[in-house]
């Protein structure tokens, strides 16, 4: 899942935003009801899974029924965040090893 998802990011005034858009069918065959809980699940393990070390705040989630589509924004917070440890996921392919 965390690989079908289209991201967009934005800066204005110093603020990082994203927005992460999830195709309906996909979002609803893993996590079932639209709520701001999965929404900041989904976010955390997509920031996880590219190494961002962003912390979330003020997730909000907009399901669009004419595009068949669920968005999850927020804000993104990097300063006096921890480094965190990279994290490797089964899918992960290195080559020569």
């Amino acid at each position: 899942m965390l690989n079908s998802i289209r991201e967009t990011r934005t800066v204005k005034e110093g603020m990082h935003n994203i927005m992460l858009e999830i195709a309906e069918e996909t979002y609803t065959t893993f996590y079932g009801n639209i709520s701001e809980d999965n929404a900041m699940d989904i976010l955390k393990q997509y920031l996880n899974y590219h190494q961002d070390d962003g912390v979330p705040r003020d997730v909000k989630i907009k399901h669009n029924r004419n595009t068949h589509t669920v968005n999850i924004y927020a804000n993104l917070h990097y300063l006096d965040n921890e480094k965190s440890s990279p994290r490797y996921y089964a899918d992960d392919v290195i080559d020569g090893q």
